[in-house]
């Protein structure tokens, strides 16, 4: 009788950085970018305004602070996790998880209820860098 076990080593992630293959078509003035792989994730015109205000601070259960901006629809990150209503952080609307789409680091939250919005972390994006020749 003989047994397939696999061993697995634990070892360092590191993100895919590749080349593009294409140069965007998209203009960059005030596209907010992953602060770890530069993925286009959201853009200054999307922000969205909840009970007055687009840039919130709050602590999680454990004390640690997030600055967050609230964004209408993001551009590069996908949805993960089951919405929950545990903890939220706006009332009347259950929260998932908002990750990178390139590289999959946690970016923020996505948020339903009555209004559907996103909420990035603001220190894991940088603001897109716009020249012209």
């Amino acid at each position: 009788m003989t047994s397939s076990v696999e061993i697995l080593k634990p070892g360092v992630a590191e993100p895919f950085v590749g080349e593009r293959s294409e140069t965007s078509t998209v203009d960059a003035a005030g596209d907010w970018l992953c602060a770890w792989c530069l993925n286009r994730v959201a853009n200054e015109k999307d922000r969205f305004k909840f009970a007055g205000q687009d840039e919130f601070t709050f602590a999680n259960p454990e004390g640690i602070q997030f600055e967050i901006i609230t964004f209408v629809q993001t551009l590069g990150c996908r949805e993960m996790g089951v919405p929950t209503l545990a903890f939220t952080w706006f009332d009347g609307h259950a929260w998932s998880y908002c990750h990178c789409s390139l590289c999959g680091r946690h970016l923020g939250w996505y948020y339903v209820g009555q209004h559907s919005f996103a909420g990035l972390i603001k220190s894991r994006m940088v603001r897109a860098l716009y020249m012209r020749n």
